[in-house]
C-alpha cells in the first residue's frame, strides 16, 4: 500500500492524522507532492516505517535543510522513480497532465499544488493528485491510498 500526500503546509495535527493511518494501513511508500514548508513538519512526516519520497513545492522555504532531513529524499521535481517494478512521476506544478495521460509511459503520475483532487486513468497509467493535506484551502484535508498491483486509489479525508 502507498499513500500519497501534498501541500500538508506545516499542519501538524494532519500529518499526524494521515501518518497513523498510514501505519495502520500498513503503507511502504509515501509519496509527498510538494510544500512540505519547514524541516519540523518533515520530522513528523517521517516517523513511519516506509520509504518517503518527495519533491519541492513553490513553498517549501528551507530546501536545504528539507533534502538534508531527509537523506536527499526530497528533491527538486519533476522525479521520476522506479520502485518495485513501477514507473513513477512525481512533480508538484501540473505539467502536461494530459500528455502524460495518453503516453501510457508511467504507471503512475503524481503531483499537488493545486489543493484538488484529480484521480484519473487511462489502460496503463494512473494520475493522481491527493488534494489538500493541510485543510487549508479546501474545506477538507486528503490523501489517496494506492494499491500499486491493482492500481485502485481510495480518497481518504479527516
Amino acid at each position: 500500500m502507498w499513500m500519497v500526500i501534498s501541500d500538508t503546509h506545516d499542519n501538524l495535527l494532519e500529518i499526524r492524522h494521515f501518518i497513523e493511518e498510514a501505519v495502520k494501513r500498513g503503507v511502504t511508500h509515501v509519496f509527498h507532492c510538494g510544500d512540505i514548508v519547514s524541516p519540523f513538519a518533515l520530522v513528523e512526516l517521517m516517523k513511519g516505517n516506509f520509504d518517503l519520497h518527495g519533491v519541492f513545492g513553490n513553498n517549501d522555504g528551507e530546501v536545504i535543510l528539507l533534502n538534508q532531513k531527509s537523506s536527499g529524499r526530497i528533491r527538486k521535481g519533476p522525479l521520476e522513480l522506479v520502485i518495485d517494478g513501477y514507473r513513477i512521476l512525481l512533480m508538484h506544478e501540473p505539467s502536461a497532465l494530459d500528455a502524460l495521460l495518453e503516453s501510457n509511459y508511467y504507471d503512475f503520475v503524481f503531483y499537488g499544488h493545486t489543493h484538488r483532487v484529480d484521480m484519473r486513468r487511462t489502460e496503463k497509467t494512473v494520475l493522481i493528485n491527493p488534494g489538500d493535506g493541510s485543510g487549508y484551502l479546501a474545506k477538507e484535508a486528503t490523501v489517496v491510498f494506492v494499491n500499486p498491483q491493482t492500481k485502485e486509489a481510495e480518497l481518504y479525508r479527516t
